[in-house]
């Protein structure tokens, strides 16, 4: 059967693209502005044409204006921060361009299905105006909603993470298209799992194959055979040289304060006389060994920053575990420093949450 072409904005490293890419689809082409994550999303995506530059430049929008009539799904999630702007002038605010640049590009290919992910907050956002908008922009280009935007979890679909997205899919007016979000898979109650669910995936679920190292270590094998499925998924042509699982290096002071953080706990653990001026409640906290991670941030390498203290060490995450937390595979390559690494992997979309609503799309468009 047939893959499903998409053009793919704001791409990323190509997280919705590879999870998509399990459901019957491929990114014909893709746009995403920093050159590193073009980079990774070449090397992973190697027959995607990827047009690297920003969307509302006249170079760039031509080029993907190309592609009318030749992609069926335009995806996205556009950064919305312009509509905080209160006042009738809110299309204006130049921090909306990347939204109606979607909206604009959409109205010219125009494509079967539209895409459009987001915060979990989206349609609170900033007063409801972020997501009143898309639904008007979207009335105004003949596209309908079949079914009510929802907030989806990874978690529910098979990722060790807490992760919540909103998901808006849109189709022409008069498609007929029947389109219905996936049921989850995993769950956390046990009557849901005894009608056949799976369990949700742990911290220690998907990394225990991975060697246990110290901060500023690096360790290039794998510390034992696949434990699980999702382990044996995760390595599916991956190299025989482990890659990105170098540990970050903390100060000797950051060393002492971890070394106070127990189980599950945080700063407040923390002797008064180390903690910083200022802190959150989440940062400088351990994650559970026995549960799935909270939602992780590109700052998963930074204890100061994140819950991401390692249950058994007292370090940050390397960029092999942030990867197989968001369900990349073993095998996906990530271009640029570890820092760079991090924020591509910490911004995207779980594969595994792509490739449930991807699924969902397809049987829709088929």
């Amino acid at each position: 059967m047939s893959k499903i072409p998409t053009l793919d904005l704001f791409a990323g490293c190509g997280g919705l693209s590879y999870g998509l890419s399990k459901a019957g689809f491929y990114a014909l082409a893709a746009n995403e502005y920093q050159p590193v994550f073009c980079e990774s999303f070449k090397a992973n995506h190697p027959t995607t044409d990827v047009i690297c530059g920003d969307v509302t430049s006249d170079a760039v929008f031509s080029k993907l204006k190309s592609y009318k009539g030749k992609v069926e799904v335009l995806t996205g999630g556009p950064p919305c921060q312009g509509f905080s702007t209160v006042g009738s002038k809110v299309e204006a605010d130049p921090r909306n361009k990347l939204f109606y640049a979607m909206m604009e590009l959409a109205a010219v290919i125009r494509p079967r299905a539209i895409l459009f992910e987001n915060v979990s907050g989206f349609k609170r956002m900033y007063g409801g105006r972020a997501f009143f908008e898309l639904m008007k922009q979207l009335e105004k280009m003949g596209y309908e909603v079949p079914d009510e935007p929802r907030v989806l979890n990874a978690v529910d679909y098979g990722a060790p993470q807490h992760r919540l997205r909103t998901i808006v899919v849109a189709f022409k007016k008069g498609s007929r298209a029947h389109f219905e979000f996936p049921e989850a898979t995993h769950a956390n109650e046990s009557s849901l799992i005894a009608k056949g669910l799976k369990p949700w995936l742990t911290f220690e679920e998907a990394v225990s194959d991975l060697p246990v190292i110290e901060q500023s270590k690096a360790a290039f094998k794998y510390a034992k055979k696949s434990q699980n499925d999702f382990q044996e998924l995760m390595r599916v042509g991956a190299p025989e040289r482990l890659m990105y699982h170098d540990a970050p290096t903390h100060g000797e002071k950051l060393m002492e304060v971890m070394g106070y953080v127990g189980r599950g706990g945080c700063i407040t653990d923390v002797p008064e006389r180390l903690r910083p001026r200022s802190y959150f409640a989440n940062t400088y906290a351990r994650l559970l060994p026995d549960a799935p991670v909270p939602t992780m941030t590109r700052n998963f390498g930074t204890p100061s920053s994140s819950r991401c203290i390692h249950p058994e060490v007292n370090r940050g995450l390397t960029t092999r575990e942030g990867a197989r937390l968001q369900t990349f595979p073993d095998r996906y390559i990530l271009v640029g420093s570890r820092g760079e690494r991090n924020l591509q992997v910490g911004n995207a979309v779980p594969p595994f949450l792509a490739t449930a609503v991807g699924k969902a799309l397809a049987r829709a468009l088929k």
